[in-house]
């Protein structure tokens, strides 16, 4: 237990210090956010009951907003992150919409007919809808990208699984389109609420470069993209010629600003150039108390989770499943979770709302004379283990430094890289890895479509582990229709991925605490964690 307690006090302070140097990778804030927008009488604390924080000189309403997580590019076609999701709802509507937490309603569809075998989708695509250069979107346009999502879904990673079983499109007439499947799957609605529609004309003009070679994002939501600086922010201009109304908001200008340093967050609050704090740093609350009565911060159990996953290819030290339980029984988890503020060790590979999770089933518990048991047991030689993580996850190298000193403390050698987006994703193309950890969110309760197929079946990140068994048994989930039968045999994936622990472990589900402005209003909760923006506003006694 002493060595717990030291092993924690030691990554407590490591955090500190991350949280006061400058900002590296993708999430530069070199650049102050009172230059977006909010003028120079604007950056001090905003009065208690209202004045003119919001309004700039031009007499625009002006909202910051802060994410830890950059973006990487503007493809919303090719990428599978939370960031990437929230640019796209913001900028393109879908044929349905989401609250990614299970629930889906229309939007560019108004509905769809299911043939008996449900192979056959019938889509009513809704009369009015308009894209920002004021063209028509109707059944051209979403006959145009399901056909070409059909011809090239495998080179799409957000399509890749969400259209799997997508054969061809047949446009019948101008408000209605015909999907061919080869087999039925239980996430249609949700496969329907990522797919944001593009103009027809674009897609065949440009194809795969869509989003880099159009001069301007020509979507059909309630925001246009007017500026991305990687790394920095991105910023929107409100649509006033929306198609379901352009009085949805009062905003004119919106910043997203991609902050990672804790203290930068906190200190750009307090100056009044940023709005909102996507998760307040649990060490670094106190920084706020001089500004409590300016806002709100309410503390959220996020459906997202910290996993691992190991390298198993047979020849990685960590194929063997001794070596696996050693690692897992020498980790204290409950101490990552005070890391972090709060949180909840994970017993099984499911979020607590999703389906297939056991309650019931006890997590590996931190006990280091066994994990030196599975040691001695494993084929283990001494070789060094890297630990691998990004360096704008929030705690990440907190975490995976505490990470090191447990499994040294066991007697395996590790080394911490702690790098940037891109490194990661080519060190993951590679498979050149034995340990990495990052943070992933169960999309809409559902585990199968972003977290299962793509990551066990598909095998996105080159773990080498291969199981028939396995993968049969989340493909019969993935299109299983009844509920009842498919939890069933989510629960059957469970005890595998449990025995094995591996090739993907979850270690802890998150706590985040967002912090919201005096005067914001129309933020959607989002059963993630923090909130949706599309239809952000601020109440107009803060406008006065």
């Amino acid at each position: 237990m002493k060595k717990t307690k030291r092993l924690l006090a030691l990554a407590l302070a490591l955090g500190m210090m991350a949280g006061l140097t400058a900002c590296s990778g993708s999430g530069k804030t070199e650049s102050q956010p009172a230059a977006a927008g909010t003028s120079a009488g604007d950056t001090g604390n905003a009065p208690a009951g209202g004045a003119s924080h919001y309004v700039n000189d031009e007499g625009k309403v002006v909202v910051n907003l802060q994410r830890t997580e950059g973006m990487q590019s503007l493809n919303i076609w090719n990428y599978t992150s939370g960031p990437n999701y929230a640019f796209a709802e913001m900028v393109f509507d879908a044929l349905y919409v989401s609250d990614h937490g299970g629930n889906c309603k229309p939007c560019i569809c108004t509905g769809y007919d299911l043939s008996e075998d449900g192979k056959e989708v019938t889509l009513h695509i809704a009369e009015g809808v308009k894209f920002f250069d004021g063209s028509d979107c109707d059944a051209d346009d979403v006959y145009t990208q399901m056909k070409y999502i059909a011809e090239h879904k495998d080179e799409m990673a957000l399509f890749a699984t969400n259209w799997k079983y997508l054969e061809s499109a047949e446009k019948v007439d101008q408000h209605t389109v015909k999907l061919y499947l080869s087999e039925p799957f239980f996430s249609l609605e949700i496969s329907l609420a990522y797919t944001y529609i593009a103009k027809a004309e674009e897609i065949e003009q440009y194809g795969a470069n869509l989003f880099s070679s159009v001069p301007s994002l020509n979507g059909t939501g309630r925001w246009k993209l007017e500026e991305w600086v990687d790394g920095q922010y991105l910023k929107y201009a409100r649509n006033y010629d929306y198609w379901q109304g352009g009085d949805f908001t009062n905003v004119d200008i919106l910043y997203v600003w991609f902050i990672t340093d804790p203290t930068a967050q906190n200190a750009a609050f307090i100056n009044g150039e940023i709005d909102f704090i996507d998760n307040v740093n649990v060490d670094l609350r106190s920084m706020l108390d001089g500004v409590a009565d300016q806002c709100t911060m309410k503390e959220q159990v996020k459906e997202t989770m910290y996993y691992l996953q190991f390298k198993m290819d047979g020849k990685a030290p960590t194929s063997d499943q001794n070596l696996r339980f050693a690692i897992m029984h020498a980790v204290d988890r409950d101490a990552f979770c005070t890391l972090m503020g709060g949180g909840t060790v994970m017993n099984d590979f499911f979020t607590t709302h999703a389906e297939g999770h056991q309650p019931d089933k006890p997590a590996i518990g931190y006990d280091p004379e066994l994990a030196k048991e599975y040691l001695a047991k494993s084929n283990y030689n001494g070789e060094t283990l890297v630990l691998l993580s990004r360096s704008d996850i929030e705690y990440a190298d907190s975490i995976m430094t505490a990470m090191a000193d447990y499994l040294n403390q066991i007697g395996i050698k590790t080394q911490v890289d702690m790098v940037d987006t891109a490194t990661m994703n080519s060190r993951r193309a590679d498979g050149t890895y034995d340990i990495f950890m990052v943070n992933l969110a169960t999309w809409d309760g559902n585990a199968l479509t972003q977290n299962l197929v793509p990551r066990v079946v598909q095998d996105m990140h080159h773990n080498g582990y291969v199981n028939e068994e396995l993968n049969a048994l989340i493909m019969k989930a993935f299109g299983d229709m009844n509920a009842e039968t498919r939890v069933k045999t989510l629960e059957q994936v469970g005890d595998i991925l449990y025995d094995l622990q591996g090739p993907l472990v979850p270690i802890v589900q998150i706590v985040g605490t967002p912090c919201v402005r005096n005067g914001l209003t129309g933020l959607i909760e989002n059963p993630l964690g923090g909130y949706i923006f599309t239809e952000i506003a601020v109440e107009e006694s803060y406008l006065k």
